[in-house]
């Protein structure tokens, strides 16, 4: 993740930086998934996601400086929820929704965010089926923008298809999450809520003063 900030933020040319930081998403999700089946109280847990992505947002914005656009821990959090409503419902039309939402919200990741949190929870007990579902989540990801621009009439540029295909590493995340035991080690949840506004802030500071 801070990897990939440095990129995005400071050094955008450096396309091997946002590369390396295409593995920190996936993890991060699936520890979502994980941390839903651990919790004892999965409304705390969204509670903290909102409240960190409401303090995450101002250094977010002053270090991307993107207009409106919405924070990771938005995704996380939405995710999070998507999670919960279906396993009271069971619908699938719920997760579309939560994804949509994210997608209008313009949220990190969004649309694809949700959906990627979703199948590391959906199949969780079986790692297989899990890659499979990333590997086709990927490989969508990559399709469909191409299909709606070639419908529209419209050509992708190389920087556009290099980006979406640059996103495919993510899947190398597989590896390090195939390793995971299950077990809960020491509680470190407030240093990485933590750490993510403050990097962000001191990487807004450094643009700013380049």
């Amino acid at each position: 993740m801070l990897i990939d900030h440095i990129g995005a933020v400071l050094f955008p040319d450096m396309i091997w930086l946002r590369m390396i930081g295409r593995l920190a998403f996936p993890i991060f999700a699936y520890l979502i998934s994980e941390g839903y089946f651990k919790t004892k109280d999965v409304k705390k847990y969204m509670l903290r996601l909102f409240i960190f992505a409401l303090i995450s947002q101002i250094p977010f914005y002053f270090a991307f400086r993107e207009g409106f656009y919405l924070n990771v821990f938005f995704t996380l959090f939405l995710g999070l929820y998507a999670i919960y409503k279906y396993d009271q419902t069971k619908n699938y039309w719920v997760v579309f929704g939560v994804g949509m939402l994210a997608y209008f919200l313009n949220t990190d990741y969004n649309i694809y965010g949700i959906i990627m949190i979703f199948l590391f929870y959906k199949f969780h007990d079986n790692f297989k089926r899990m890659a499979v579902s990333q590997v086709w989540l990927n490989l969508l990801y990559l399709g469909i923008p191409i299909l709606v621009m070639f419908l529209r009439g419209g050509k992708m540029t190389p920087s556009m298809i290099g980006y979406q295909l640059i996103q495919g590493l993510c899947l190398i995340s597989l590896i390090f999450i195939n390793y995971y035991n299950g077990e809960k080690g020491y509680s470190l949840k407030y240093v990485f809520y933590s750490f993510y506004p403050v990097h962000l802030g001191v990487l807004a500071l450094i643009s700013y003063l380049k």
